[in-house]
């Protein structure tokens, strides 16, 4: 457990939301690292299925993350392939043994994928610092990406989401910047396509890594919560950005709590959420990381979706 709160206080989105995702690592703790062994030996689990399907019920692919229950990757693939479109793989942390997906545990997700008829698209580690002053932990992270992008390369994954994290050590932006674009230049010499990594939005304006997006030609994850809990503009960010947006990650926010459940939101921001969606096609998930939470969200979603339009003027 204490690795994985060490990661949600100095990696995620900022320290305002530390307390809600310390809950997750709290409701995961039981939950080996080395998952992809526990997954191939252990008796499958048994939950209680969703209450809501939602697959096929956009225009958009509808995703949630791989840890809603107590359970390793496979398990929830399983459980959680007939209600959504695709699932969100939640590689966060890459320093422990046992942290990089094991080729076995990707060829099980890759019949999953089949049996299921789902897509995943992936989260990179984020302890790593692409943009770091020491030549040496960048070449880490750089080593690090090349190593879950080539694993999870049989997945075809519909995007690599990842953090460009800024240590507060760094004082020189430009250098941060430029640093991060020579380390994903490295990461791209592989020949992964560049519109499969997408940036996402944190706790500081995209705006401070837009040279390094345009430049190397990326994608964005636009993340809705972490924008309206920072009381952004979030039609102007989709307006800015809607070219390169291919996934929008999507949660509950009540002032500075985070990632609650979707029908947490103000009916302020549930309006604007569904003008921005109204315009969006890509994937959309549900980063929520329990089933009833889950279940509430996909309630509350297709209730704002099919609510007659009268209702939403």
């Amino acid at each position: 457990m204490l690795r994985f709160v060490s990661f949600l206080r100095f990696g995620y989105c900022g320290l305002e939301f530390v307390w809600d995702l310390m809950l997750v690592a709290c409701y995961f703790q039981f939950i080996p690292v080395k998952q992809s062994m526990a997954d191939s030996k252990k008796t499958i689990p048994s939950f209680p299925p969703l209450a809501t399907v939602c697959k096929k019920r956009f225009p958009f692919s509808l995703a949630c993350p791989s840890f809603v229950y107590p359970a390793g990757y496979l398990d929830n693939v399983r459980h959680l392939a007939p209600f959504v479109d695709e699932i969100e793989l939640l590689f966060f942390e890459s320093r422990f043994s046992g942290s990089l997906p094991s080729a076995s545990l990707i060829r099980d997700l890759v019949q999953q994928a089949r049996s299921g008829q789902i897509t995943y698209n992936v989260h990179l580690p984020t302890d790593i610092y692409l943009g770091h002053r020491d030549a040496g932990v960048r070449q880490t992270a750089v080593n690090v990406l090349r190593q879950w992008i080539d694993r999870c390369a049989p997945l075809n994954p519909t995007t690599f989401t990842l953090h460009l994290i800024r240590e507060p050590s760094e004082p020189d932006n430009l250098r941060w910047l430029a640093n991060s674009a020579a380390s994903l230049e490295a990461v791209l010499a592989t020949g992964v396509p560049s519109r499969r990594i997408g940036v996402e939005n944190l706790d500081y304006d995209i705006e401070r890594v837009a040279p390094v997006i345009d430049g190397l030609n990326l994608s964005v994850c636009m993340d809705m919560g972490h924008l309206m809990a920072h009381e952004a503009d979030m039609p102007s960010f989709f307006d800015r950005w809607t070219e390169r947006i291919s996934v929008a990650h999507l949660h509950g926010v009540d002032g500075v709590q985070d990632h609650l459940p979707l029908n947490r939101l103000s009916p302020a921001h549930m309006e604007t959420v569904m003008r921005v969606l109204k315009r969006f096609s890509g994937v959309v998930s549900l980063e929520v990381f329990s089933a009833p939470a889950l279940n509430a969200s996909m309630a509350h979603l297709l209730d704002q979706w099919f609510r007659p339009k009268a209702e939403n003027a």
